[in-house]
Parts: C-alpha cells; sequence; structure tokens
C-alpha cells in the first residue's frame, strides 16, 4: 500500500536586500567624515556626521561689499561709460557702511532705531526740497552737489588689497578651529594639534548675535558660546553662516543639548 504524495510546498517570497550601512569595529552605523571646507561653508547639515567645525573669521570677512564695489567701480570706469561721480558715491558709500559696522554694535533695537532715524533724515530732505527749507535745503544741495570721484588705479588698488587681506584672512579658520564632537568640544591650533578639550556632559553651546549687520554681512553669522558650570569656556567670535552650523550641532547633539539665544 502506497502512502499518497504530499503536494510541493510552495517556494518562499523573495524578500529583497537592504543595503546595509557601514559600520565601525563596535558594531555602530559609521557616521559621515566631516569636510575641512566645512570651515567657511557647511555643508550636507541633515546628514549625520562625526563633527561640526566652527571656527572665527577676522573682522575683513565684513569687508566684501567694499571689495565687490570697489572692483566693479574699476571695471565699470574702464570699459563703459558711466558717470565718475555715481561710481564715487557708490564707492563711499559701501566703504562708510563698513565701517561703520567696525565701529558699532547695532542689537535689534539700536538697529530700529538706526533705521528709523536714517528714515527720517531721508523724509526731512524732501520736504526741505519741496517747502524750500533754509538750513536743512541747505544741508541737501551741499550734499548733491559734491563730486565724489576716484581713479581707475585707486579702485583697483584698494579692491585688489581687499582681496589680498581676505585671502590671507581666509587661513586664520583653516589653522585655528573647534571640532564639536557627540563626546567633547576640541580646539585644534594648527600644526601643533588638540590645544583645549571641553566634555560635553554638563556643557551647553549658546548663539549670540551682537550686531545685526554683522548677522547680515555674514550670512546668518554671529557668536558661538560654550559654557560649562555657568562659565564660559569658549568664545568663538565672527563664525559665517553659524544659522546653518546650529542646526548641525543640534542633529549631532539632540536640541535638548543646545539653547538659541537671539
Amino acid at each position: 500500500m502506497t502512502n499518497p504524495t504530499e503536494p510541493n510546498p510552495e517556494p518562499a517570497e523573495q524578500v529583497p536586500a537592504q543595503e546595509s550601512k557601514p559600520e565601525t569595529s563596535n558594531g555602530a552605523e559609521a557616521l559621515m567624515r566631516e569636510s575641512i571646507w566645512d570651515i567657511f561653508y557647511p555643508r550636507n547639515i541633515d546628514s549625520d556626521k562625526q563633527a561640526v567645525l566652527v571656527a572665527s573669521f577676522p573682522m575683513i570677512i565684513y569687508f566684501w561689499p567694499t571689495m565687490f564695489t570697489f572692483l566693479s567701480c574699476a571695471i565699470l570706469q574702464g570699459t563703459m561709460n558711466v558717470s565718475p561721480s555715481m561710481l564715487g558715491w557708490w564707492a563711499s558709500a559701501s566703504l562708510l557702511f563698513n565701517l561703520l559696522v567696525i565701529v558699532t554694535d547695532l542689537n535689534q533695537k539700536k538697529f530700529m532705531i538706526a533705521l528709523l532715524s536714517l528714515l527720517v533724515g531721508g523724509l526731512l530732505l524732501y520736504i526741505s526740497s519741496e517747502k524750500e527749507l533754509s538750513f536743512v535745503g541747505d544741508v541737501g544741495l551741499w550734499i548733491s552737489s559734491l563730486e565724489m570721484s576716484y581713479s581707475t588705479h585707486v579702485y583697483s588698488l584698494i579692491g585688489g588689497f581687499l582681496f589680498l587681506f581676505m585671502g590671507l584672512g581666509a587661513l586664520q579658520p583653516r589653522m585655528n578651529y573647534w571640532r564639536f564632537e557627540p563626546n567633547e568640544f576640541t580646539h585644534y591650533l594648527q600644526p601643533w594639534g588638540r590645544d583645549q578639550s571641553v566634555p560635553r556632559q554638563g556643557s551647553t553651546v549658546t548663539r549670540e548675535i551682537p550686531d545685526v549687520l554683522e548677522l547680515l554681512l555674514t550670512f546668518g553669522g554671529g557668536t558661538l558660546l560654550v559654557r560649562r558650570e555657568n562659565q564660559v569656556v569658549a568664545r568663538i567670535e565672527h563664525v559665517p553662516f553659524l544659522g546653518r552650523r546650529m542646526k548641525a550641532i543640534e542633529r549631532m547633539l539632540g536640541v535638548t543639548r543646545v539653547r538659541t539665544m537671539d
């Protein structure tokens, strides 16, 4: 007597293999290695990185509007039929603006007061020209009569020197920077290497904006403070793109470990 044959089992469903992320020696997922170029501009802020680089830049970085204005004026005056007085006013205004950034610290309140004062001054000049007021009208006529002009050589010389100084200033953050890691914050001073280390445990990272004009010129920059036991252990000033860097630090450390203060 023969046993009936059992039906052949159905083939198991094929599950597509998932790509496995690289792991470290202890089995943890490997994080993306940060680039040294992140000192100048933080890239891939939504990616998990091993560290976030932050460096203090020299104040020459605030003079990029003057540099571009003077170099542009040199090109326009040498190649196109543009009013020399108008180019001179552009160049002078950009230089005065940058000097204002250096000598003043305008927080949000002071910035609004300065902006309103500028608007009121312009309105008074306009009303004086319409009503023919003597004192204010004379001031406006005197300003409008000024002939601001520079030679092409002056434009090229000042713009070229600012370009050179900015290039030299860009070397400083490459040699002197902070590396924010999940467990510690380390200061590097090249070529000697590690200069200072602050444990993450008990430390907080704070962003400050001492000047609205500096914030605008550095595209969301500011000052980064590291506090430990209510004491400032590191103050990193003139950091460009600090808003983007804070997002990267928050992603690495967790929002509960980072406080943002405007």
